[in-house]
């Protein structure tokens, strides 16, 4: 669901991504990613109704994000997302605790120049992070942002939060993709300075890793420890299964 206010040439609707062409790729990304259609004109100032619409969504419980002046809403996370992110937490949690880091799953990153914003799956913060508002931090403040694809998010997750992760600063931005044959995490650092927010023929970061499952992710400081990326995409449990 998108919801923006109208303006003289009327409502700004953004068509179901097709398949990508001709965008140039990375030899890690997942041949499932698809090239965003052609934006309209960047909006000019968030109206005041748009940013306050979106943090009603959030206080209610839905995942409520903002694109060039649009209210995007999100379903929840599914099961295996969950899982996902709580393995990941676990593995970073003990170097969060000796650094005081914080870990957010509900707090969104800012992307300039307007009041867009991005809710990560998972968002680790050190303990004093600049914000913008209640609801969201600056990019160059985060430590890392981490998201998880899905079906329905692999597109976004690929080919659109790259782009608008870098514009905010995000210094390392991993991705957890158990859609793409063979599974696989990738990790993107040292984004560009100079992106504006359709530059989808450029490469936002430059420099991407990837592991498939099986092998080992390296992230570096400030964290400086190893991902067994077998860990991550263990089965989860079905209902019939008993917890141990």
């Amino acid at each position: 669901m998108a919801l923006t206010k109208p303006t003289k040439r009327g409502r700004h609707d953004h068509p179901v991504p097709h398949k990508q062409d001709d965008l140039a790729t990375d030899e890690h990304e997942p041949q499932e990613a698809r090239k965003p259609e052609p934006e309209p004109e960047e909006p000019q100032e968030l109206p005041d109704e748009v940013l306050h619409l979106c943090m009603q969504l959030n206080d209610a419980g839905y995942r409520a994000e903002i694109r060039l002046g649009q209210v995007i809403v999100s379903p929840w996370m599914s099961e295996e997302s969950n899982e996902i992110i709580d393995r990941v937490s676990k593995l970073l949690f003990p170097l969060g605790m000796a650094k005081g880091w914080r870990f957010f799953c509900n707090w969104a990153v800012h992307i300039p120049p307007l009041l867009d914003h991005r809710l990560p799956d998972l968002l680790v913060l050190p303990k004093k992070a600049e914000r913008l508002d209640r609801m969201r931090v600056h990019g160059h403040s985060v430590l890392l942002v981490v998201e998880v694809c899905s079906p329905g998010t692999q597109v976004v997750d690929w080919q659109e939060k790259p782009l608008d992760y870098a514009r905010a600063g995000v210094p390392l931005y991993l991705i957890v993709d158990p859609v793409t044959s063979p599974r696989r995490v990738t990790l993107m650092s040292d984004p560009l300075s100079d992106l504006k927010p359709l530059d989808y023929h450029r490469q936002p970061y430059r420099q991407i890793v990837t592991a498939e499952e099986g092998q080992v992710l390296e992230l570096p400081e400030p964290f400086g420890i190893k991902i067994e990326t077998s860990a991550l995409f263990d089965q989860v449990l079905s209902p019939q299964e008993p917890a141990e």
